[in-house]
């Protein structure tokens, strides 16, 4: 678990430090955990998504969804603490009108809050560990769905013009929306078939 963890957190923050520190020149302090915010968010997304993976094919990698889920909600947290100190209109600019939160701003607030309380079901089932809270692990599913609203909201509209990407390397929300689109089909059309 812990060598996937970092595998996928030091490919994520590698790549984010290439496309924004170097594509887009964003240079400082405040930037520099503008791009490991963006490592961390990817990096929890992921760990979320796989828990939709079934457990027989995670047992071939030795996880388990409950550790994943939780070190994903661990990644969500840090995160949300994170964006807390660096939310601004320099680096949001889409977020704000004249230095006010605008409507997109507290749409995509309310989409990432709203999955990680709903990722907290799962998370307070899985520390209970009582037969009686099983059902509560169905809301993660739902708080990975808000998840990809929640990114989408974020980037969609510079996801189709290549030629503002820098190097031409996609945005990390359109690659993490992609991904999950195919964790989920993946999940459904094949791994389930073949249980």
């Amino acid at each position: 678990m812990k060598k996937l963890i970092i595998v996928l957190f030091f490919s994520f923050y590698g790549y984010a430090i290439i496309r924004y520190h170097f594509g887009k020149e964003l240079i400082g302090i405040t930037e520099t955990f503008f791009v490991l915010n963006k490592a961390l968010a990817w990096t929890a997304g992921t760990l979320f998504l796989l828990t939709l993976v079934p457990q027989y094919q995670l047992d071939k990698f030795k996880l388990k969804r409950r550790q994943l889920g939780t070190t994903g909600y661990c990644f969500a947290l840090v995160h949300i603490l994170l964006i807390l100190l660096i939310l601004n209109p320099e680096l949001y600019p889409k977020f704000y009108n004249n230095s006010e939160l605008n409507y997109d701003g507290y749409t995509t607030i309310f989409l990432g809050l709203s999955s990680l309380l709903l990722f907290s079901l799962p998370l307070y089932a899985s520390l209970q560990k009582r037969e009686t809270l099983q059902h509560l692990y169905r809301f993660g599913r739902f708080g990975i769905y808000l998840n990809i609203l929640h990114v989408t909201s974020i980037g969609a509209n510079g996801w189709f013009i290549p030629t503002n990407w820098p190097y031409f390397m996609p945005p990390i929300t359109l690659i993490f929306v992609a991904q999950a689109a195919l964790v989920i089909l993946i999940n459904k059309f094949v791994l389930k078939k073949n249980k």
